[in-house]
Order: C-alpha cells, then sequence, then structure tokens
C-alpha cells in the first residue's frame, strides 16, 4: 500500500495547522494513499529508530530540511539524501 506521513507542529503553530488542514482536505481524493500525521519532534526521533517506517514524508521545508540532514547519517553523507521543496 502506498503510505504518507505528514509531518506538523500543529499542536502548537498556527501554520502548521493550516499545514495539517490542507493535506486532510486533499487526502480523501486519494482513498488508496494512507495518510498518517505526526509532530516532527517525533518524527525526529523515529527516523533514526526505524526509518524503514516511512515510505513518503510531507512537511514544511524547515521540518524537511532538518529531518533530512539528520537522516543523513543513514546513508553516510548529506548528499546521498533525496529531497525536494515544491512550490
Amino acid at each position: 500500500s502506498k503510505k504518507l506521513c505528514c509531518v506538523d507542529k500543529a499542536n502548537v503553530l498556527e501554520s502548521s495547522r493550516l499545514w495539517r488542514e490542507t493535506v486532510q482536505a486533499m487526502e480523501k481524493d486519494y482513498p488508496e494513499v494512507e495518510v498518517t500525521y505526526e509532530f516532527i519532534d517525533a518524527v525526529a526521533m523515529r527516523l533514526i529508530q526505524w526509518p524503514k517506517g516511512y515510505d513518503v514524508i510531507i512537511t514544511a521545508n524547515l521540518f524537511g530540511d532538518i529531518l533530512t540532514d539528520e537522516a543523513s547519517v543513514i546513508a553516510g553523507s548529506m548528499g546521498l539524501m533525496p529531497s525536494s521543496s515544491v512550490g
């Protein structure tokens, strides 16, 4: 199955609440995709502990930069990590 994890800090940041609401509004258009929602601090920990637990992560640029750099430890180099900033 296709899995997508929306990463935010909706419990604290207004911008993250808007981000989450936007993803939730789009989620119903893609019933074949399993969407989960996690806070950035939890993902920062779990990504190192269990990287196979994530297929695709979508998040704001700030959080994405941090997660990509953190995950580079697994690959061995920051230059080996795929990421995209769209929009």
